[in-house]
């Protein structure tokens, strides 16, 4: 059983009917048997967040936060490092290969960047500034100290940071330089895909620029103007170019094999350029990894 090195939350919200902290987590992780359960919380590994243990017959607390650590029993081992660009005092950028995770989820809880790096480099108050999808690969800004988190946070959330990522599709059916792209994006009925609803006003926004065509295959250049989840995947599939191995879209089964990792999707997150928010010194940050016509 693997265990993951740093804690998970759940907040218990006030409108919940539960009797018992226990009842919420059975139905709040339903992938979860409640034998699981009841083993953690009787094992001592399940708290609260100021860390008093909770039992069997713990009443539920509204608006309190259940702290826990999260368990896999066959961990896939992920066969691609990564690489550390540059380092100050304050932050790491690091380019992150596809199919690496960033934080413990799902059936990952040690194959995950932030684990990698605290256990190589001790890196023990390490925080991510930025999301950035499991089977994406490219740059990632981390934050050595958490003091200093919300810091580079603001810039993400301020569209204070440039942010460009390659991709690989089929050759279009006509050749542009470039075009912006505006939907109104919506969580799908599978909560890990989303969708667009052409009948509502936009509220994503992105850029994609045609680099070079190389036979039936094409490089482009691709701008998030907003941040939705699996935004650019998304918008390149609505326009008929789905990103190259790309699981989800345009087409989704559920019985889609296991990671194929001979076929990443091609998707990098290629350039990061900001101006350091503690400093105010330029950086800007190109990812050495390579994309596949």
């Amino acid at each position: 059983m693997k265990k993951a090195p740093m804690p998970s939350f759940v907040w218990l919200p006030d409108d919940s009917s539960f009797s018992t902290c226990l009842d919420f987590l059975v139905a709040k992780f339903s992938r979860i048997s409640e034998d699981v359960w009841r083993e953690r919380v009787q094992s001592e590994k399940v708290s609260f967040e100021d860390g008093e243990l909770i039992q069997l017959s713990t009443p539920y607390r509204p608006s309190s936060r259940i702290k826990y650590f999260r368990e896999v029993a066959n961990e896939p081992v992920i066969p691609f490092e990564e690489n550390i660009l540059f380092e100050n005092e304050r932050f790491l950028i690091v380019d992150k290969p596809h199919f690496l995770p960033i934080h413990p989820a799902g059936q990952y809880v040690t194959q995950t960047l932030v684990s990698r790096l605290k256990e190589k480099h001790s890196y023990e108050d390490l925080a991510i500034a930025h999301r950035l999808d499991r089977l994406t690969a490219g740059l990632v800004l981390c934050t050595k100290e958490k003091k200093h988190r919300a810091a580079y946070q603001q810039l993400f959330m301020n569209k204070e940071v440039e942010k460009i990522y390659h991709a690989v599709s089929k050759a279009p059916r006509e050749v542009f330089d470039s075009k912006v792209l505006k939907l109104h994006m919506a969580p799908y009925l599978e909560h890990f895909r989303m969708q667009v609803k052409p009948e509502l006003e936009a509220n994503s926004e992105s850029r994609i620029t045609l680099l070079r065509v190389e036979k039936d295959k094409a490089l482009y250049e691709l701008s998030p103007i907003t941040g939705k989840k699996h935004q650019l995947r998304v918008h390149m599939a609505e326009i008929g170019l789905g990103i190259l191995n790309d699981p989800l879209y345009p087409s989704y089964s559920t019985d889609a094999p296991s990671d194929d990792y001979d076929k990443p999707m091609q998707l990098l997150a290629k350039i990061l350029s900001f101006i350091d928010p503690l400093t105010q010194e330029p950086f800007s940050f190109n990812s050495q990894l390579k994309l596949s016509l």
